[in-house]
C-alpha cells in the first residue's frame, strides 16, 4: 500500500493542496506516489486527521505508551506513534508496534475503520 493509497482511504480524495497542508512539513507528495507506507507514517497520519480534521483532543498522558519496545526507533514518531496505540487504532503485537513494518491493505481498513467509527 502506497501512502497516497492510505492517505485517500483516511482523507478523501487526493488533492495535493490539502495533502501538502496536512503532510508536507513530514511527506513529500513524490514520496506519497511511491513509497510504501510503513506503520510509523500511518501512525503519523492518523494522528494528523485526527487532530487538525476532526479536532479530536490529545490523550493527556503518553507515559503508557511507553511499555512499546520499539517506541524510540524513531524519535519524531513517538507521539504519534503514543497518540494511535492510547487510543486503539493501532494495536501492538507482544509489546512491539512494528514501527518500520509495512502496512497491508486490510490492516489499512481496519486501521481506517477505527478512525473513522470513534465512540
Amino acid at each position: 500500500m502506497s501512502i497516497k493509497d492510505f492517505y485517500t482511504m483516511l482523507f478523501g480524495e487526493y488533492d495535493l493542496y490539502d495533502f501538502n497542508m496536512y503532510l508536507g512539513e513530514m511527506l513529500s507528495a513524490n514520496e506519497a506516489e511511491t513509497k510504501q507506507l510503513e506503520r510509523r507514517t500511518a501512525a503519523y497520519m492518523v494522528h494528523v486527521y485526527l487532530t487538525e480534521v476532526i479536532n479530536e483532543p490529545d490523550e493527556p498522558s503518553i507515559e503508557p505508551a511507553f511499555v512499546l519496545k520499539d517506541i524510540y526507533e524513531c524519535s519524531a514518531c513517538i507521539r504519534h506513534i503514543a497518540q494511535v496505540y492510547l487510543k486503539g487504532i493501532m494495536p501492538a503485537k507482544d509489546g512491539i508496534f512494528g514501527v518500520r513494518a509495512q502496512v497491508e491493505k486490510t490492516e489499512a481498513e481496519d486501521i481506517v475503520k477505527r478512525v473513522k467509527n470513534r465512540s
